[in-house]
């Protein structure tokens, strides 16, 4: 049965702060480990808190489903449940129609932070935020969104080793859509707050697949080359690269950087520049294994 997963802005009891990042990993309390399963679908649900201190509407932000699920090591009687499939939509669907709310439920339900959903009403959100998405463009123009800054956007390995492989985001029907957008995120970005940046080039806008998306020049007149990676969630566990854009990024070194954006499509996607991923590589500070292999139709040639 399709469930609710409550991820507010502003938590106000440090006793319900949980660890959940959107798009990600949830993180609840054992009394939800029945309702909390894998393969099962959800929507989030954000309250009328915002951090600005106004209210807001109640409203469903995305959705997808429940992964893998394992206890939480350091907090007695919590868990961790892993997010697939994610897809965040364009615009928040309200909680109420014509002064209803969609869930009818008992007035207790609305204070825990996981609860069943009815499939109908489920399908109604689902439904309402993918046609709100039908343009892209439209959801949040790159001249208008507010673009932060970050160190934050990986996750610490003792988390992101329970995430599964990258590719959900790739086999968004969406994905596309989601690239472009923060390809466009991280080319503002960059001529906004790189000192002395010279000579940008959007190649991937012009059809051009060199091994990365964004080329530039620093203060000293060297070449510096970006491969963008977005995602609607909040953080990431791990990216794909292609093995174009590996070999790119070898033949470069410190002259390579990754650019992860986060909050793809919303009014304040946060953005992390990461020098060098080789050498993150080549130290084993980072990992890499082979998760897509072209075969061909053909034995090998005769030799």
């Amino acid at each position: 049965m399709p469930i609710v997963l409550v991820h507010n802005d502003v938590v106000r009891d440090s006793a319900h702060n949980w660890n959940d990042v959107e798009g990600v990993q949830y993180h609840f309390p054992s009394k939800y480990r029945g309702k909390v399963l894998p393969g099962e679908p959800f929507v989030y649900y954000r309250g009328v808190a915002r951090k600005s201190g106004r209210r807001g509407p109640a409203e469903y932000l995305g959705y997808g489903r429940i992964g893998t699920i394992w206890p939480d090591e350091a907090k007695k009687g919590a868990w961790y449940c892993s997010i697939v499939d994610y897809e965040r939509f364009a615009k928040p669907v309200n909680a109420k129609v014509d002064g209803e709310t969609r869930e009818q439920i008992a007035r207790n339900l609305w204070w825990d932070g996981v609860r069943a959903l009815d499939p109908a009403v489920y399908a109604d959100i689902v439904a309402e935020g993918l046609a709100s998405g039908a343009g892209v463009t439209a959801t949040a123009s790159i001249d208008l969104v507010t673009i932060t800054g970050s160190d934050q956007l990986i996750l610490p390995p003792s988390l992101g080793r329970h995430q599964p492989s990258p590719g959900g985001e790739r086999r968004s029907k969406r994905a596309k859509a989601i690239g472009d957008w923060a390809e466009r995120v991280a080319l503002r970005y960059i001529q906004d707050n790189v000192a002395g940046c010279s000579d940008c080039v959007h190649r991937a806008a012009q059809g051009e697949t060199p091994g990365w998306d964004i080329d530039y020049r620093d203060t000293d007149g060297a070449v510096q080359r970006v491969e963008v990676k977005g995602t609607t969630g909040a953080a990431f566990a791990a990216v794909e690269l292609t093995a174009n854009e590996l070999a790119a990024a070898q033949a470069h070194g410190a002259n390579y950087w990754l650019c992860l954006v986060a909050g793809c499509e919303t009014s304040t996607p946060l953005v992390q520049l990461v020098q060098n991923p080789v050498a993150k590589l080549d130290t084993n500070e980072w990992t890499a294994k082979p998760t897509l292999f072209a075969i061909r139709f053909s034995g090998a040639a005769a030799g």
